[in-house]
């Protein structure tokens, strides 16, 4: 009786594992055709901002915080564009030299709220068998808001950055086609087939735009009564800009699932330069994401 049940157990195991590697072939063959893939894309990840903004202060802060980012992505072997939005909240510290009399323990707050459109399309010359080199241009958009009560005056600061930026991207595929075993005397290794990919992206400023204060936060405008608006208050002062730069470099390892959706961990940095008018604000940032993509075509 006991050996019929382990039969049936290690006949059951073996059909699954066969349905299961076929049903992984068939996927894998289908993601590889030159079809429009779309995926809705939700990423979470640790965040690490770093800033130094000499309107208020010379000193750097930096922190860390999550971040959380939403994109809907539609891939095709010739092109390519996405959408996305996301947020990030930190708490910093600022970056002072020992001292005995000066002891700045306060805490300061960071947000971001950003949005990103891109498009890429194919360069055949760079492009391989089983490579795929793109290139193309976003429109990236990033508003920081930050609070730090021992400015005073000067607590809170908001900047944004608007840039008209320039892309490159590379995807290596790396594919297992079929059921691959290791004899290793003592027992055996089987690998299923698998589909994974490497992916290399850089954007680089091309028109950088920046909206910040003529010279300080200090939120001195004129209020009168109920005629004035908080938004038109808190931005009296502030004046666009054309001028410094801006960079965003992104690594991605994707693992493909079988149902057609796929999981992904990335990490991606970030650095900005806006001079403004007057003071310049300096700010970078390290992100490490983990991304679920589901496919809403299978």
């Amino acid at each position: 009786m006991n050996k019929t049940i382990l039969f049936l157990c290690f006949l059951f195991a073996t059909i699954s594992f066969k349905s299961y590697s076929q049903n992984k072939q068939d996927t894998i063959a289908i993601l590889l055709l030159p079809s429009p893939k779309h995926y809705t894309n939700y990423s979470v990840g640790l965040t690490n901002p770093i800033y130094r903004d000499f309107a208020t202060s010379p000193l750097f802060y930096s922190g860390l915080g999550l971040h959380l980012n939403l994109a809907w992505l539609r891939n095709h072997d010739e092109k390519e564009r996405i959408f996305e939005m996301g947020m990030g909240i930190s708490a910093q510290t600022a970056s002072t030299p020992q001292s005995s009399l000066i002891q700045p323990n306060q805490l300061a707050g960071f947000a971001n709220f950003g949005m990103r459109y891109q498009r890429l399309w194919k360069l055949q010359a760079w492009s391989k068998q089983g490579s795929n080199f793109k290139i193309g241009g976003a429109i990236r958009s990033t508003q920081n808001v930050r609070g730090n009560p021992s400015l005073e005056n000067n607590a809170m600061g908001m900047e944004n950055f608007t840039n008209l930026m320039g892309a490159v991207q590379w995807r290596k595929d790396f594919v297992r086609r079929e059921v691959k075993t290791i004899d290793l005397k003592l027992f055996k290794l089987n690998f299923k087939p698998a589909y994974r990919q490497l992916r290399l992206a850089f954007n680089f400023g091309v028109l950088n735009f920046n909206y910040r204060p003529g010279y300080a936060y200090t939120y001195d405008s004129e209020i009168n009564g109920t005629e004035t608006g908080a938004v038109e208050w808190a931005f009296a002062n502030y004046q666009w800009s054309l001028n410094g730069y801006r960079f965003n470099t992104e690594v991605e390892f994707i693992k493909f699932l079988s149902n057609g959706n796929a999981r992904s961990i990335s990490y991606v940095w970030e650095a900005a330069h806006a001079p403004g008018k007057f003071e310049d604000f300096q700010m970078a940032s390290h992100q490490l994401r983990y991304t679920i993509y589901f496919n809403r075509k299978n």
